[in-house]
């Protein structure tokens, strides 16, 4: 679980039948890795959902001391137009905690990124007048 791994947030078929979209959601992910961690209540639900001969104490001991100080986050600039295959974040750490966070940051990205995306074209749509 301590391997150092990398991966990147990307999508690989503009939104809404675009050719591009504008970057959202690092403000929510920045915030989500600053309070990610497990509270006593979570790691005693886990152990009690998971517990037993067959999981060593050690692993709760690991989550309960879990966060994401290690973690390198790259990505655009919020209101980016990004394209295609681009990356829009790359996060960097432990292998293990890299894996536990990627679904919730693509899902914070995805949806910041489609409403961006949805309202720059509505702006387009409405044309140089007061919507």
């Amino acid at each position: 679980h301590d391997i150092t791994a990398a991966f990147e947030l990307y999508f690989r078929v503009a939104p809404l039948k675009g050719q591009f979209a504008i970057f959202g959601g690092i403000e929510e992910t920045l915030k989500h890795l600053a309070n990610f961690r497990f509270s006593p209540e979570d790691v005693a639900f886990c152990r009690k959902q998971f517990g037993g001969e067959d999981v060593e104490e050690g692993f709760f001991e690991w989550l309960s001391t879990l966060d994401c100080s290690a973690i390198t986050i790259r990505s655009l600039k919020e209101g980016t137009i990004c394209f295609p295959n681009e990356p829009l974040i790359t996060v960097e750490g432990s292998l293990a905690v890299c894996q536990l966070i990627e679904t919730t940051l693509l899902n914070l990205v995805n949806f910041s990124t489609l409403v961006a995306t949805n309202a720059m074209q509505m702006r387009l749509a409405a044309g140089p007048n007061d919507i």
